[in-house]
């Protein structure tokens, strides 16, 4: 996806223009009972989508029907190594903050690797047409932002990696710029180039993230992985998921692979906004999958709000879909994809 160019920004507000003009031209055209008829469709869009009034009440049913029978995600022991990979700044805490801090609580190792420094989101550069220098300053932004979000979980420097890959361009990197060099539209770069990142200067190929990702990988010995579902609507998840799925497998290491959703389609999860004491629910787009499900303490939903709070230049744009993901529950699954799978086979594996 390329940076949006100044004349779509025109086009936009022209088409807003006429789009407005248009709409109150038919508005005045109604009579007293559509225009009433109306506003009490856009309220009730507007209720449902944020669980409010009676559609509280729904969704909290709802998510408690879809959530209470899923069995419970085995917890880590001292023993235990956590790898969380991030496809960018800001999934480490939507899908795994209450993990981490039961991990830590257990006395696991814990780190958490970010696959890109969150570069291609040029709504949250602060400009209406970002250069690609905003789009650089916005990685670092979301890099620092990332550092206090874990901090507050209780991650120390040495439990972050930075891999500096572009945003939006994982699966370009995976399907077709595995050998040759990908430029990324959104900052002109086509290497690492973000201090702080493992590797400064390496390109920006699918052989080189995958290199720097199995260095990770053997030099901390996760015995437990827990990365994106390939079934995640966003490219890059699905790209992290396809690497993820590829290293371990080289490494014979596919059982310690658990899978998360973000981007689970259908404005998930509703409701919008932050409700603490909802449990979340399995994302349409992983539907059938065996997902397990942690309870989390109440001083771990408290930290997992106040790190979801540091990512500050995302939480202005798309806050109430961050905030949804501030729950008594997180989900993780064994399985990237739905298969037929015994119960009693996913126990003896101790999930």
């Amino acid at each position: 996806m390329n940076p949006t160019p100044r004349w779509v920004w025109l086009a936009v507000l022209v088409v807003l223009f006429v789009g407005l003009g248009e709409a109150l031209r038919l508005w005045w055209r109604l009579d007293l009972a559509e225009r009433l008829l109306a506003v009490l469709l856009a309220l009730a869009v507007w209720a449902f989508v944020n669980g409010r009034w009676i559609f509280a009440h729904f969704h909290a049913l709802r998510a408690s029907l879809l959530s209470r029978r899923l069995p419970p995600l085995a917890g880590l022991g001292e023993d235990d190594r956590l790898l969380v990979l991030a496809p960018h700044p800001d999934d480490e805490v939507l899908a795994a903050a209450g993990q981490i801090q039961q991990a830590l609580e257990a006395g696991a190792r814990v780190r958490v690797v970010w696959l890109t420094s969150g570069d291609g989101f040029d709504l949250a550069a602060g400009r209406p047409a970002p250069r690609p220098e905003d789009l650089r300053e916005l990685a670092l932004r979301r890099m620092e932002e990332a550092r206090t979000a874990t901090a507050i979980l209780g991650l120390e420097e040495e439990d972050r990696v930075f891999l500096g890959y572009p945003d939006q361009g994982l699966l370009r990197l995976f399907l077709t710029h595995y050998y040759l060099p990908y430029t990324s539209p959104h900052t002109r770069l086509e290497a690492v180039a973000y201090p702080g990142c493992l590797r400064p200067g390496a390109a920006y190929t699918g052989r080189d993230l995958e290199t720097d990702l199995e260095g990770v990988l053997r030099a901390f010995a996760p015995t437990r992985v827990l990365a994106p579902s390939p079934l995640d609507a966003h490219p890059d998840h699905q790209a992290t998921a396809y690497f993820a799925m590829r290293i371990l497998g080289k490494l014979d290491w596919e059982e310690r692979l658990l899978y998360y959703i973000v981007h689970g389609g259908y404005e998930y999860p509703l409701p919008k906004g932050l409700h603490p004491r909802l449990p979340l629910y399995p994302a349409p787009r992983g539907r059938r999958l065996p997902w397990r499900k942690l309870e989390l303490a109440d001083a771990w939903i408290e930290r997992k709000l106040a790190a979801t709070r540091a990512h500050a230049s995302q939480l202005r744009l798309i806050g109430n879909f961050m905030l949804a993901f501030v729950r008594r529950t997180e989900l993780a699954s064994p399985l990237p994809i739905p298969v037929r799978v015994l119960p009693e086979d996913l126990e003896q594996d101790g999930i």
